[in-house]
């Protein structure tokens, strides 16, 4: 086993400027999140990466290909990386679900780990997948460095899954575009190198409106 992950969360994207909630909704990345990306490309390379798996989705593919051009790798697409599906709420507006959802939404700020958004999944059916995805890749893969590139609340679950934390704790970690983690997997399980490093970034303009952070 003894696999080393780097695990990513995609380059900022025009509906993180708009607030709007992604989900398995798509938008492409910004030109910022495109040089967010290319200045990532240019910071990992110090590491000897062996693979790299994507979500399937639109905006952490783009991620990976930047990725994955310079460090001549081919991107592996996969939905065990997908971000969690807000059902109703893909494409509204932090305000307009505040308005429409405001129960829901709720528990979504106070418990998160026991919303149910209609048509959307839970928490825990993301760390069920995430867990299932590292298991088979720990299954596949040995000693290897391998970049996963994904969206925040699924980074976040695998991280406080990582950790042996409840989903209850998800907005104790916070993660940023082309945010880097590294957990290094080992024989008595995951220890967190490094969380939410964005060294690489040289003109990080924060975003306040990020729909659900």
């Amino acid at each position: 086993m003894a696999n080393t992950f780097y695990i990513v969360r995609h380059g900022q994207t025009n509906w993180n400027i708009l607030g709007k909630t992604q989900g398995h909704g798509n938008s492409d990345l910004t030109e910022q999140g495109i040089v967010q990306a290319r200045e990532l490309a240019e910071d990992i390379t110090k590491y000897p990466i062996d693979y790299i798996y994507s979500s399937d989705l639109g905006r952490a593919i783009q991620t990976a290909e930047i990725l994955g051009e310079k460090l001549n790798l081919e991107v592996q697409k996969t939905e065990g990386l997908r971000e969690m599906g807000f059902g109703v709420w893909e494409g509204l507006l932090i305000d307009e679900i505040k308005k429409d959802y405001s129960d829901i939404y709720d528990i979504w700020r106070n418990d998160p780990h026991l919303v149910n958004i209609p048509k959307g999944e839970t928490l825990q059916v993301i760390k069920e997948r995430v867990d299932n995805f590292i298991e088979e890749i720990n299954k596949k893969h040995e000693n290897k460095h391998i970049i996963f590139v994904t969206h925040s609340i699924t980074l976040r679950v695998m991280l406080l899954s990582f950790l042996g934390s409840g989903m209850e704790n998800i907005y104790r970690i916070k993660q940023d575009n082309t945010a880097l983690n590294i957990v290094e997997y080992r024989d008595y399980g995951p220890v967190v190198i490094k969380m939410n490093d964005t060294s690489h970034i040289k003109n990080h303009t924060k975003i306040n409106n990020s729909a659900l952070e």
